[in-house]
C-alpha cells in the first residue's frame, strides 16, 4: 500500500493552518474500503501522519479539500 499526495502545497507563514485533508483508507482505497476516515490537519502534521500511516501499511490520500466541521487529526498519530 503506498500514500499517496494530491494536489498539495507548502503555505508559509500558516503554520497552524488547518489546510490539508487526510484521508485513511483502512482495508484500501478501493469503494470496497472497509472503513475510511477524514482529518484536517496542517501541511507538518499531514505529511509526518502520512510518512508513519504508509511505514504501517495504511493507504493515505492527501489533498486540499478541507469542508467545515472536519475533525482534527490526532496530535499523537498512530503510535503511543
Amino acid at each position: 500500500m503506498a500514500g499517496i499526495t494530491e494536489g498539495t502545497r507548502r503555505y508559509s507563514g500558516v503554520g497552524d493552518a488547518l489546510t490539508h485533508r487526510v484521508t485513511v483508507h483502512f482495508g484500501g482505497a478501493d469503494e470496497g474500503a472497509e472503513l475510511t476516515m477524514e482529518y484536517a490537519a496542517t501541511w507538518a502534521e499531514a505529511s509526518r501522519f502520512t510518512m508513519e500511516a504508509v511505514h504501517e501499511g495504511l493507504t493515505v490520500t492527501v489533498d486540499g479539500r478541507i469542508r467545515p466541521g472536519m475533525r482534527r487529526l490526532p496530535r499523537l498519530g498512530l503510535r503511543p
